[in-house]
């Protein structure tokens, strides 16, 4: 199947910067996950952030979200710490996430935020600032 949705990733200093795209199906899912532990080979040996831009995302099929819990117990696994999540307020993709998050209860402090200064500044305070683009 064709891969649907896209995402845009990035490191800055001990953080990776991911930017989720359109719905997702599986196939994206799992280009993702590949992708991310990719780029993140050199951040995992110690302590790191993520901070993932949701407001473009529009949620995924049930084949994406097994991607996604896989993903989840990988970072948990991982040294990943802190999470930024950055979307503008919405009640669906707030269950959406903690419903993942709570089928893995991973070992990472996550924070929501609906603008990115908020988030960064959060980062930054607990030891991970992110360059500007």
């Amino acid at each position: 199947m064709q891969a649907h949705g896209r995402y845009e990733l990035r490191v800055s200093n001990r953080v990776l910067v991911a930017k989720i795209i359109g719905a997702w199906n599986k196939e994206t899912g799992e280009q993702y996950f590949c992708d991310l532990k990719k780029i993140s080979q050199h951040l995992i040996q110690q302590p790191w952030a993520l901070a993932v831009y949701l407001t473009e995302w529009e949620l995924g099929t049930p084949g994406s979200d097994e991607v996604t819990l896989e993903l989840i117990k990988w970072l948990a696994a991982n040294n990943l710490e802190k999470v930024a999540e950055i979307y503008s307020p919405s009640i669906l993709k707030k269950m959406h996430v903690q419903n993942m998050i709570n089928q893995t209860e991973p070992v990472f402090e996550r924070q929501y935020f609906s603008d990115e200064q908020a988030a960064f500044a959060w980062l930054e305070s607990q030891g991970f600032p992110i360059n500007a683009p």
